[in-house]
C-alpha cells in the first residue's frame, strides 16, 4: 500500500474513532444537561455563539486552509500567521466584551451581558492554538487531534453536569465552552513541537491572502447560511423558541454534518497533496461520499420515523416541541450531510474564488426561505431552511463536481444505494410501530424500533452488497492486516 493511501486510510480511521468519540460524549453530556436545564437556558447560550461565532471566522481569517493548500511553506508563513492570529483574537475579544450591551439590547435580555464576557475569552485560546492544529492537520496527524478532541468534549462536558446539577443554570453552558477551548489549547501546545518565532513578514502573509480572503467571504456567507435562523427566532420569537429549535438542530444536523466534516479534515490535505490529478481526487471523492451516507442515510431515514419515542423519552416532555422541527431536519441532514465535503474540492484546487461565486446565491436563497418561514415560528423557520437546501442540492453539486470531472447524475448513482436501503429500512420500521402494542411506553418503541431497524438495514447492504460496504469492509480488513503487521504478525497469518 502506498505511503500517501496508507496515510489517508489512518487519518480517516481517527477521524472516524474521534468523530464516535465526539459524538458519544457529546450526545450523552447533552441528554444530561437537558435534563437538568430548561430550553430558555439553551436559548440564551444560542443567543450569544451566534454572535460570537461568526467573529471568530475573523480570528482564523482562513489562513489555516490557504497554509494546508499551499504546498512549500516556510517558517516565516507560520510565526506570522501566528502572530497575526492572536492579534485580531485578542482584539475581537475586546471588541465582543465591549459590545455586550448592544447584544443584550438587541435580543432583550440583560443576562447577556456578563454571558457574552465570559464567553468572549474564547477567542484567545483558539487562536493561541490553530497553527499546531493546523499543522496536524496538514501532516495527517488525526490520532493526536483525536485524542485532544475527546478530551475537551469530556472535560467541559463534565464540568458543566456538575455545575448544572449544583444550579447554576445557564452558566454552566457558558463555562462548558470556555473550558473546553482552554483545554484544547493546553493539550495542542503540549502535544505538537511547533513554537512560533519572534518574526512577523508582512510579505509571507500576503501569499497566503488570495487564496484566504476568498475562502473567507465563503465562510461568512455559510455562517450566516446556517446561523441566521438562531439570530432571526432569538430577536423575533425569544428565548425558549430558540432553545428547543437550537437543541433540535444539535440533536440531527450537527452530528450529521459533523460525519462529513470531520472527513473533510482528512479529505482537504489528502486532495490537495494529489490534486492535480483530477480522476483520482474523483474517484476518492466517490468513495468517500458513499461511505458518509452509509452511516448519515439510515441516521436520518430512521430518527424521521421514531422521533415522537425519541425525543420524549430521552430529552423528556418538556421538549416535546422539537419533534415536528426535528422530523424537518431529517430531510436537510440527508442533503447536508454528502454536500458537505464539496468544500474540500474547491479549496484542494485552488479555487476558492469560484466557491465563494457559488456561495452567493445559494446562501442568499438560504436566507430567503429563512425570512420568508419566520412568521409560522421555529418549524416555518425549518421548512424554509430544508426547501432552501433542496433546491440548493443540484447547483452545489454541479459547481464542486465540474472541477474534477464529476457529474450530478453520477453523483446520484453513486449514493443511490444506500439511499434505497436506508428508505426500505425506515419502511419497515414504520410498518412495525403500527403493530406495537398502543400502550407500550416510548422508551419501548424506541429501543423495539432501533434495534429492528439496524438488523434490516444491515441485511439489505448485506444481501445486495452495497458497494459502500465493501468498501468499509475492505478498508477495515486492510488496517487489520497492517496492525498485525506492525505486531510482527506474517502476513498470511494476519489475514487469516
Amino acid at each position: 500500500m502506498s505511503g500517501f493511501r496508507q496515510k489517508t486510510l489512518t487519518g480517516i480511521t481517527w477521524s472516524i474513532v474521534s468523530q464516535v468519540g465526539r459524538q458519544g460524549f457529546t450526545f450523552v453530556i447533552g441528554v444530561v444537561l437537558a435534563r437538568l436545564l430548561s430550553p430558555r437556558e439553551f436559548g440564551l447560550i444560542a443567543m450569544v455563539t451566534v454572535i460570537t461565532g461568526f467573529a471568530g471566522i475573523f480570528a482564523e481569517f482562513g489562513f489555516s486552509a490557504a497554509l494546508i493548500q499551499k504546498q512549500e511553506v516556510q517558517p516565516e508563513h507560520l510565526s506570522s500567521v501566528f502572530w497575526l492570529n492572536l492579534a485580531s483574537g485578542l482584539l475581537l475579544m475586546v471588541i465582543l466584551m465591549s459590545s455586550s450591551l448592544l447584544i443584550a439590547g438587541f435580543y432583550n435580555e440583560p443576562l447577556l451581558v456578563p454571558l457574552t464576557v465570559l464567553i468572549s475569552t474564547n477567542f484567545f485560546f483558539q487562536s493561541a492554538s490553530i497553527i499546531q492544529r493546523m499543522l496536524m492537520r496538514k501532516t495527517l496527524n488525526f490520532r493526536t487531534l483525536s485524542m485532544v478532541d475527546v478530551a475537551m468534549i469530556a472535560v467541559s462536558g463534565g464540568v458543566a453536569i456538575v455545575m448544572a446539577y449544583a444550579g447554576f443554570g445557564v452558566w454552566s453552558l457558558a463555562v462548558r465552552s470556555v473550558v473546553g477551548s482552554a483545554v484544547a489549547m493546553a493539550l495542542l501546545w503540549r502535544l505538537s513541537d511547533w513554537r512560533p518565532g519572534f518574526t512577523f513578514q508582512w510579505q509571507a502573509v500576503k501569499e497566503l491572502l488570495g487564496f484566504s480572503l476568498n475562502l473567507l467571504g465563503t465562510r461568512t456567507l455559510g455562517y450566516w447560511a446556517r446561523n441566521i435562523d438562531n439570530l432571526l427566532i432569538g430577536r423575533f420569537l425569544g428565548s425558549n423558541p430558540l432553545g428547543v429549535y437550537s437543541r433540535a438542530y444539535s440533536v440531527l444536523l450537527f452530528p450529521l454534518t459533523n460525519v462529513s466534516l470531520v472527513l473533510s479534515r482528512v479529505m482537504f490535505p489528502s486532495y490537495s497533496i494529489i490534486q492535480e490529478d483530477k480522476r483520482r481526487v474523483k474517484n476518492m471523492h466517490l468513495k468517500i461520499t458513499r461511505a458518509i451516507a452509509l452511516i448519515t442515510f439510515p441516521l436520518a431515514f430512521g430518527l424521521l420515523v421514531t422521533v415522537e419515542p425519541f425525543v420524549i423519552s430521552v430529552f423528556g416532555l418538556h421538549w416535546a416541541e422539537m419533534i415536528p422541527i426535528l422530523r424537518v431536519f431529517c430531510i436537510v441532514g440527508l442533503i447536508q450531510s454528502v454536500v458537505s465535503l464539496n468544500g474540500s474540492l474547491y479549496l484542494s484546487q485552488g479555487r476558492s474564488n469560484l466557491q465563494l461565486g457559488v456561495a452567493f446565491p445559494l446562501r442568499a436563497n438560504s436566507l430567503l426561505g429563512i425570512v420568508i418561514g419566520l412568521r409560522w415560528g421555529g418549524i416555518g423557520v425549518a421548512i424554509g431552511y430544508a426547501t432552501a437546501a433542496l433546491i440548493n442540492f443540484c447547483p452545489s453539486i454541479y459547481f464542486g463536481g465540474k472541477l474534477i470531472g464529476l457529474t450530478f447524475t453520477e453523483f446520484l448513482r453513486n449514493l443511490s444505494e444506500v439511499f434505497l436501503c436506508g428508505a426500505a429500512m425506515a419502511a419497515a420500521v414504520w410498518g412495525l410501530g403500527l403493530w406495537l402494542p398502543a400502550d407500550w411506553p416510548h422508551w419501548g418503541y424506541l429501543a423495539t424500533q432501533v434495534l429492528f431497524g439496524a438488523v434490516v438495514y444491515f441485511l439489505l447492504i448485506y444481501v445486495f452488497k452495497v458497494q459502500a460496504y465493501l468498501d468499509l469492509q475492505t478498508l477495515a480488513m486492510e488496517q487489520w492486516r497492517l496492525h498485525r503487521e506492525r505486531q510482527g504478525v506474517p502476513a498470511k497469518e494476519a489475514i487469516v
